[in-house]
Order: structure tokens, then sequence, then C-alpha cells
């Protein structure tokens, strides 16, 4: 009897690339699809052909998109660039504050206290001032992400007596994280708005995915071993807002 597997496909809807794990087991014999916080995932026969399941995810691209849209219509909150505003950061909400820089003009963000400093070439004004603001914080959020989830995936690795994975933190808009069936791990670094008790949880089930390659039973029986009070925290992340980045 052929196995199980699980990969990591992508398809496009409306012109637009969205990921989504497809997973072959012998014991199915129709397509099903799931969307959950992890994305869309695709259960399909060991035997069915690629183009019979491009043809009904085809079929099902607007059920598809409806179904992404609701999972990723977090509260998001305006931002002003110009005047500056309020950004969620672990948890918390940072001031932002826009100064123009003493020296050099490459934009600069540091972090004091509960306050984010961005600075900008004092030149820079309109849209151009206000594209150096928006890369400069994605590069702050993406640092400081790299830097909070590493050690996390690095202790549930452990806990399963695995080594650390490769972890990869890139922007995804539709998806916290994911792992692929070569065990490398991406996580958005959009994630570093939640707290980080929720930030631990998705950390957590990704690391499981290094033991169970789906969401069956044995996979949420791993999640629990590492974290007992994961039904919670997977609540909570639906009230997770969105970056204005």
């Amino acid at each position: 009897m052929r196995r199980a597997s699980e990969e990591l496909k992508t398809l496009k809807i409306g012109g637009q690339p969205v990921e989504y794990r497809l997973v072959r087991s012998p014991r199915r014999r129709t397509l099903a699809l799931s969307i959950d916080e992890t994305g869309l995932r695709v259960l399909a026969p060991v035997s069915a052909r690629a183009g019979w399941i491009d043809r009904v995810l085809d079929e099902k691209s607007d059920w598809i998109a409806v179904k992404l849209a609701k999972w990723s219509a977090r509260p998001v909150r305006e931002f002003d660039f110009r005047n500056g505003g309020t950004l969620p950061f672990l948890g918390q909400d940072l001031t932002v504050t826009v100064a123009p820089l003493q020296r050099g003009v490459r934009t600069r963000v540091t972090l004091d206290d509960r306050q984010l400093i961005v600075g900008v070439d004092p030149e820079a004004h309109g849209v151009i001032r206000e594209n150096a603001v928006r890369s400069g914080l994605k590069r702050f959020y993406k640092t400081e992400a790299e830097r909070h989830f590493t050690p996390l995936v690095a202790y549930h690795a452990e806990a399963l007596g695995r080594p650390t994975p490769k972890i990869v933190v890139r922007d995804q808009k539709r998806r916290w994280g994911s792992c692929d069936t070569k065990g490398v791990i991406r996580l958005s670094w959009r994630l570093a708005a939640a707290p980080p008790d929720l930030i631990d949880y998705v950390c957590a089930h990704e690391v499981a995915h290094l033991v169970e390659m789906n969401h069956s039973p044995a996979f949420w029986a791993v999640v629990e071993g590492l974290m007992p009070d994961w039904k919670n925290r997977r609540k909570g992340m639906k009230s997770v807002p969105s970056l204005p980045l």
C-alpha cells in the first residue's frame, strides 16, 4: 500500500499565488478541502491525478477565496505614515515618532521603551518619505521577528528531540506559518504584532509538523504535549491585528 504524503504547493486565485498543503492518503476515496488559520489544505486519494486536483481547485476558487478572506479578516487599523500613530508589537501598542536623521539617508528604526523612533532623510517628502518610513518599519519587524521566533522554534524542536529546523521569516499575509516536507519552517514577520503567548503557539504548531505532517488527531496530540493550553491560544489568534505595512 502506498504511504500518505504531504507537500506544499501553490495555485493562483485572481492572479494571486495561494500556498496550500496537498495531503495524499491511501484511506481517502474523494477530494476534500479545509481552511483554517494555517491556510488551505487539500485532502486527496493517493492515486488522484494532478490535473484532476487542479480542475477541482479551479472550480472551487471562489469558495476558497471567500473562506481565506474570512480567516484573514483580522482587525485592521489605520496608520498615518506622515504624522506617525501606533502599531502593535508583541501584543502592545507602540507610539511611532517620525524624525529627521541627524546624519546619513538610510531610514533607521529604534525601539525606546514603548516608542518606535523612525529616522528618515530630512530631504525626503511626500510619497518618498512615506515609502522610507514603511520600508524602515518592515525591516524592523522582520529583524525583531527573527530574533524572537528563532529561540522559540529551537525550544520546541528540542522538546521533541529534533534538531533545530531551518527557519525562514518572510512577508506572508494569508498565513502565520508553514512547515514543508523538508522540515523548513516559514513564519510571517507580521506575527510579531501578536502577544508572546500566541507567537509561541504558532511556533509550537509548526514544529509539531516535524513529527506529523498533517492535522490529524496525532498531530494535535503532539501540539498538546508541547502546549497543554493550545486550544485557548488558537482561539486567541482570531484577535491578532493586521499590520498596515
